[in-house]
This record gives C-alpha cells, structure tokens and sequence, in this order.
C-alpha cells in the first residue's frame, strides 16, 4: 500500500500551478478537497471538459484503470481535441486514501513537483491501452442487456437533474449522446405531465 514520500498526480486543465488547492467537492462530504492517484495514466481521464464533466472509469483489483464507454465514440468524443496537464507531487502527509479505489484526496494545499503537458489526451490514453496500462471496454462490446440498462440510467439522470428544461452544456452532451435516453425522458415527462392536468 502506498504511504508518505510517494508521488501522487493530478489533472488540471490549467497550466503553471505551484500548489495544488482543495477546490474539488467530495461526494458525501463537506470539506472541499484536491484528489489525486498514484497511477499517472488514470490521471488522464480527468483532463476532461468540467462543463460536462462526465467520468466513466475506475481502478481494477490490479491497479489498471478502465474506462466504460456508454455510447458509440464515447472516448473520441470526450477526449479528443483535448489537453492539459499532469501535475507530480510528493505526499509529505497530507494526501489520505479516498472513498474510491485509486482516488486520494487531501484537504490542504500540496506543493508542486514537477508538471508535464499532454497535448493530445486522447492518443495519450489509446498509447496506454496499448501497453496494457489502461482498459477500455467499448460500447459495441456490450451486452444488448447492458445497453437498455445504461439507457434507462441515463433517462433516470435526465430526469432527476431538469436536463429536458436546460440549456447547458451538460444537457446537449446528454441530448446528443444518449438519443433514446432522451426520448424516453420527454415521453415519461409528458406522460406525466398528462397526468397532472388530468387530476
């Protein structure tokens, strides 16, 4: 297990940082934290677009990361044309395992070791699947059952966060990269919206 004077990464879309701050939201928490990982190519998925901000991966029992496409191109889409940096640490301390798998926070500034550009994020993850250091499992590899089960997920998403009714940057990701999802949001909101004006 990985513990003090270990280098950690992180992945920031901003360049020239000297420290690292605890910016970040921690799901069930409420202390604003700065997450970091020990393995350098799953920092990769997280030089992502923060208005979209849509993450698909985790760390296996091996310490590989893998990522889950859940629609057709999803890699491509989220990451090509894409850049960003990878920032190296030394934990002194302060950086704590996270509630996640390959995930560590810290909740106080960590000063900078060493960074390095990554101008194309998107050839940077397929050169690391390639040497086995990454996994990505492509959606025309699953299951049909799979497929409606990310659908029926992704209508539930639409639904609870008022996508149908926003125009964001997040809702058009979710409009253009999950069409049934969509329809099958609209038509359940109608329905019940029918429903409504029937009482």
């Amino acid at each position: 297990m990985s513990g003090y004077n270990d280098i950690f990464y992180h992945a920031s879309n901003i360049g020239n940082l000297e420290e690292l701050l605890p910016l970040s939201k921690m799901h069930g928490g409420d202390k604003p934290v700065c997450y970091f990982t020990p393995n350098k190519e799953y920092a990769l998925f997280y030089l992502r677009d923060m208005e979209i901000n849509h993450v698909t991966c985790g760390v296996d029992q091996n310490g590989i990361p893998v990522y889950h496409e859940q629609f057709p191109g999803q890699l491509a889409k989220i990451y090509g044309e894409r850049s960003g940096y990878i920032y190296s640490c030394i934990n002194e301390g302060p950086i704590k395992q996270g509630h996640t798998g390959g995930v560590w926070i810290a909740t106080e500034p960590v000063k900078v070791l060493g960074s390095e550009f990554i101008g194309d994020v998107y050839a940077e993850i397929i050169e690391a699947e390639r040497r086995g250091e990454v996994r990505v499992i492509r959606y025309e590899d699953l299951t049909g059952e799979k497929k409606n089960e990310i659908t029926e997920m992704m209508k539930r998403s639409i639904l609870k966060n008022g996508y149908l009714y926003a125009v964001t940057a997040k809702s058009l990701f979710y409009r253009n990269s999950f069409p049934a999802a969509w329809q099958a949001a609209e038509s359940e909101s109608a329905g019940k919206s029918g429903k409504e004006e029937n009482v």
